[in-house]
């Protein structure tokens, strides 16, 4: 199904804690671009870098097919991003642009299949065997579970009528997070002698990895399998989301959106970012720098304080870009792609503009976007109140805050974390850029610092 003139766009929750709660959406973004089906494939986070007010800027293509990776329909999938995509239905025209918005992957018909198959594969890796499931067996498909929007756990329930419905297993049921029924009871919740718990989670993240093992009473950094607990064995399975099946999900998913809208757009015309990066570096003289970064003639890049340094670590793929900017020198998450802590000694040579475009996507996602689009006095600004009053449920209250407090909040926050020029008022500041410099522009408030103004407000309770 190749949609050679589309752009895909691929959305994930990210977290401003986990370092991996993104690999997922990365990964099948990096699959689906070797596959090379599409004139562009692009990824935005609600919690991480390049957030969902950037996404449809990072590409350039007319035709936009928005998938987002999320296991349900939900809070999430018909109230965010709707509301920060701009979105008003299936399809929607935004200035030159047709988007698409198709179902989330966690409702294709196939999720049914997975789920089985991590169930049969977690009890496989133990090397133990439950020779009757249909008679001992209980599988639990486990959620997250939220008030915000009742769908969010219909997709648990369905997957878990159809599971019943096969009797494989002698019980089957949904268990969530932070809904009852909760995961923290599945010992009362079954008296099946194996239980079996698989998380429909789309990434081993936070609560996969670290918070549903809690409440299932599961010890140590690296539970062995099965857990034996009373005469009883507890299997835990890995989030269905990291799948690489996921890429087919992805493609279905759009080939179900294109057979329902056939119809021909106007490709009106808009912006190249490849070829305002190409125009720069073929007309400004070196070297060139963005952020840390400097690039150097034959399209070299490094970090701006290896120059001159011999026995760099060459990365030899945007994968491995993308996992040298998971972490700073200590080994901490870096939520904020801009933050000044960029690891050193290393050096890319990209094969061509297009490769250094694909690269600096990695290093400071949307940047060559919305630098395209200043240049052109295109990007829109968001002044601070508009972006709290866009703000819903526990990030409502940030709407409390006033001029005095936000510029307290930058201080503390922007000036001493983030190498982005603000253009966003109370806390604008001059876009300038110096000689060969390709500036970084925040248009906008990030959810990151919404997620500290909430915090600045309330006090530190954890991520939504």
């Amino acid at each position: 199904m190749p949609l050679r003139d589309a752009a895909l766009l691929l959305l994930g929750h990210g977290s401003t804690l986990n370092a991996d709660s993104s690999a997922p959406t990365y990964q099948h973004a990096e699959e689906l671009r070797r596959r090379g089906l599409f004139a562009d494939i692009e990824v935005a986070f609600w919690k991480e870098e390049p957030n969902f007010r950037q996404a449809l800027r990072q590409t350039d293509c007319s035709r936009v097919y928005v998938v987002p990776n999320f296991i349900s329909s939900g809070y999430f999938t018909e109230q965010v991003i709707p509301r920060e995509l701009g979105l008003t239905g299936p399809v929607t025209r935004i200035g030159a642009q047709e988007i698409l918005y198709c179902p989330p992957v966690g409702l294709h018909p196939s999720m049914t299949e997975a789920l089985l198959r991590k169930a049969r594969e977690v009890v496989a890796a133990s090397r133990e065997t439950i020779s009757d499931p249909a008679r001992t067996a209980c599988l639990f498909i486990c959620g997250h579970g939220t008030s915000l929007n009742d769908n969010s756990t219909k997709i648990i329930h369905d997957q878990v009528t159809q599971i019943r419905a096969r009797g494989l297993f002698a019980d089957c049921q949904g268990v969530l997070m932070e809904q009852s029924p909760f995961v923290k009871d599945w010992r009362t919740l079954t008296s099946c002698a194996d239980v079996i718990v698989v998380p429909f989670f789309i990434s081993d993240g936070l609560h996969s990895f670290e918070d549903i093992p809690v409440l299932l009473g599961l010890t140590g950094k690296n539970p062995t399998h099965p857990h034996r607990e009373n005469g009883r064995r507890l299997w835990y399975a890995t989030a269905i989301g990291t799948d690489p099946f996921i890429a087919d999900v992805i493609l279905a998913q759009v080939e179900t959106m294109r057979a329902q809208h056939e119809e021909k757009i106007s490709h009106d015309a808009f912006p190249s970012h490849l070829e305002m990066l190409a125009a720069f570096l073929r007309e400004t003289p070196p070297p060139w720098i963005i952020g840390q970064v400097r690039i150097d003639p034959g399209y070299e890049l490094r970090h701006r304080d290896d120059v001159g340094k011999t026995g760099l670590r060459p990365l030899a793929s945007l994968e491995e870009i993308r996992e040298l900017i998971r972490l700073d020198e200590r080994g901490a998450f870096r939520p904020l792609r801009a933050a000044p802590t960029l690891r050193r000694g290393w050096i890319y040579r990209a094969a061509d503009v297009a490769d250094v475009s694909s690269a600096l996507d990695y290093l400071y996602p949307a940047e060559i976007a919305n630098w395209n689009l200043s240049r052109q006095q295109k990007l829109p600004v968001t002044p601070w109140r508009e972006t709290a009053e866009r703000q819903t449920g526990r990030f409502r209250i940030v709407r409390e805050l006033d001029d005095a407090a936000v510029g307290e909040l930058v201080a503390e926050v922007c000036e001493k974390g983030c190498l982005k020029r603000r253009l966003w008022p109370p806390a604008s500041q001059s876009a300038k850029p110096a000689a060969g410099e390709i500036p970084l522009l925040c248009p906008e408030a990030c959810n990151y610092f919404v997620g500290q103004a909430r915090e600045k407000l309330k006090g530190p309770d954890g991520e939504a």
